[in-house]
């Protein structure tokens, strides 16, 4: 482990709905129920919203939360999803630098970026790796601010016993072909409020004839076929999860002793479950540089490679401004210039990422570990 499974339960419970019926979840389809109570009972969540992607969940989130047209929402700026939600909604992403080992938000630089316009903070859990939590909330919680927890790499990944996904008021999940809970697409949103999870379904089911035009809600829901693969899935979470940690300590294995690679890391009370395993570059402070050790890791054929190298603000779609939302007329704040030096830990953490996947056997996983101690000590 971890190898996925796609077996007799998953034809029984696809069966099940070619049997009953409708494909679609909207009228008397039962799949999808089914799956959004079992995976919020999974997580420790009291109602669970399905809908086509974690994407889609992310923004209709921001919507939840008030955000739009005028108004920022907090993101951390190592990858581009939480601002791209916030821009769907046309609100501006304000941009928290994150630590410098956890790769997370640092909680002690959010305060600094609230202001009467913001409605949100979109928190993510880098490769598996859950924020810390407990502060982040605090500092929400003084300003009434509504925490959305990005968790596409986390499922089943706890701060202080607590899943990932059921600190804030919302928690995203995705379920697209690479993540831990693989449905081909699809993404959940988890909620321990009644108010929030109606909310979050007016997106996720509509448009219905009935209420069409009562609101601008979109159509993001899940089909009955992805959601009876989900329940067959679901039942297999703790051992893939139990096999990506597994995996994540081969490779870890693999880097010890190694003065120019830092593992990702975070607090005691943080559980990692290892969407993906990464570690953070300095060979320029040794004297290895990026060329050579990309040179060599090829040569190997290993499986570990850099990141994108670019903080979300650096993304194009934000550097050159093709959002709406960064031209709003009715927005004059300074924090959407998103200059040079804005986030210089994510500015510096960005291009040293190292990752591997985690989808592989335990001895794909050694042996990756084992090329990988071949290339440290090539290159001294």
């Amino acid at each position: 482990m971890p190898l996925r499974i796609l077996g007799e339960r998953e034809l029984e419970l696809l069966g099940d709905v070619i049997a009953h019926g409708p494909l679609g979840s909207v009228g008397h389809g039962r799949m999808v129920g089914r799956f959004e109570r079992e995976f919020a009972a999974t997580v420790g969540a009291r109602f669970g919203v399905a809908m086509n992607s974690a994407m889609s969940a992310l923004h209709a989130a921001v919507i939840t939360a008030g955000a739009g047209a005028g108004d920022e929402v907090i993101c951390d700026p190592v990858v581009v999803f939480g601002a791209m939600a916030a821009m769907y909604a046309n609100a501006v992403p304000v941009f928290v630098d994150v630590h410098p080992v956890s790769w997370n938000m640092d909680p002690s630089k959010i305060e600094q970026h609230i202001t009467e316009r913001t409605k949100a903070i979109v928190v993510t859990h880098m490769c598996g790796l859950p924020a810390e939590m407990h502060s982040i909330m605090q500092v929400a919680r003084r300003h009434n601010l509504f925490v959305i927890e990005d968790c596409a790499h986390a499922v089943l990944a706890t701060y202080a016993g607590k899943c990932a996904g059921t600190w804030g008021d919302v928690g995203v999940f995705s379920f697209q072909e690479s993540k831990q809970l693989s449905l081909g697409d699809g993404g959940m949103a988890v909620t321990n409020s009644e108010e929030v999870a109606g909310q979050l379904a007016l997106h996720a089911s509509a448009p219905r004839f009935a209420s069409v035009g009562y609101g601008l809600h979109y159509n993001f829901r899940m089909t009955e076929v992805t959601a009876a693969v989900g329940v067959g899935q679901l039942e297999r979470i703790h051992g893939y999860i139990e096999g990506f940690r597994a995996v994540g300590r081969a490779y870890s294995e693999g880097v010890a002793g190694c003065p120019w690679l830092t593992l990702q890391a975070g607090p005691d009370q943080a559980v990692n479950t290892y969407h993906l395993w990464g570690c953070r570059f300095d060979g320029d402070q040794h004297g290895v540089s990026r060329e050579d050790l990309q040179r060599m890791l090829a040569e190997e054929h290993c499986e570990v490679g850099f990141y994108t190298g670019l903080p979300a603000y650096r993304h194009p779609v934000i550097a050159q401004r093709l959002a709406h939302a960064l031209d709003c007329p009715c927005y004059t704040g300074a924090q959407n210039q998103y200059l040079d030096g804005l986030c210089p830990v994510a500015e510096d953490l960005a291009p040293r990422i190292l990752l591997a996947g985690t989808w592989v056997t335990l001895d794909h996983a050694r042996a990756t570990a084992e090329k990988l101690q071949r290339v440290i000590r090539r290159l001294g």
